[in-house]
């Protein structure tokens, strides 16, 4: 992508904003995302699609980690969904609006696509349609090559970034894939389907021979999610940038 933006490999990018539970702003609140802007940290985030279409910002697929309720999130609604609070403070799960509302452009905005489906395209065509609206630098990334894909075609325009790592951390276990979709995903396989505009991988896992010929093609790299100074320096010779967490580099 001739026309990636700059802010992709200028900036650390704040993972789930600038998060500090101590502080009553958990990963992926609107207090988390203020700290970010307020610091002048690009955010990265998540979005799930609702049962009345709406976009909710979390990360797991199931809200119990951070708000105790069983429910995946998909089966919910809003007005479900803003009633929930984070981690036992008095911030609320977000909706995409909200987020975007907040940030108004005064910081970039690094998107995640909360999908497993092949084929079931509502949740892109819904962000697509909010993004149109919204006037601030963003881009988009997935594990999933198939939304990424919807996104090369129907929105050329918006950065993509593919996600990947090897797979062989516990916390990965939730993208609940078979074998040969992590072979795939490891070797950054199916780029050609995806056409990614940068990779974002796992920095345990660099470095990795596909992601060194991405970038040796000129793909950048972000590698995530950093957690120490110690981490960005080992990764640094593989990556661009970084996603952190847990500090500010």
């Amino acid at each position: 992508m001739k026309d990636l933006p700059a802010w992709i490999t200028q900036r650390p990018i704040a993972h789930r904003g600038l998060h500090n539970a101590a502080a009553g702003a958990p990963e992926n609140s609107l207090a988390a995302f203020q700290r970010a802007v307020d610091a002048g940290y690009p955010i990265e985030t998540d979005v799930h699609l609702l049962t009345d279409g709406r976009l909710a910002v979390f990360h797991d697929f199931t809200l119990k980690r951070m708000t105790g309720d069983p429910r995946d999130v998909a089966v919910c609604t809003s007005a479900e969904i803003v009633a929930l609070r984070l981690g036992g403070t008095d911030q609320h799960v977000p909706l995409l609006e909200e987020v975007l509302a907040l940030v108004n452009g005064r910081v970039p905005i690094l998107i995640e696509i909360k999908t497993r489906s092949r084929t079931d395209r509502r949740l892109e065509k819904a962000l697509a349609a909010a993004l149109d609206k919204y006037s601030g630098p963003v881009a988009v990334q997935s594990f999933n090559p198939y939304s990424l894909k919807w996104f090369a075609k129907h929105r050329p325009n918006i950065a993509r970034g593919q996600l990947a790592t090897d797979f062989n951390s516990p916390d990965t276990a939730e993208l609940d894939l078979p074998w040969y979709q992590k072979t795939a995903l490891r070797h950054l396989l199916l780029s050609g389907q995806s056409r990614p505009s940068f990779i974002a991988y796992d920095a345990r896992a660099l470095p990795a021979w596909a992601v060194n010929q991405k970038r040796a093609a000129g793909l950048p790299v972000l590698a995530w999610t950093v957690r120490a100074n110690a981490d960005k320096s080992a990764a640094a010779a593989y990556c661009d940038n970084i996603i952190f967490e847990g500090w500010m580099p």
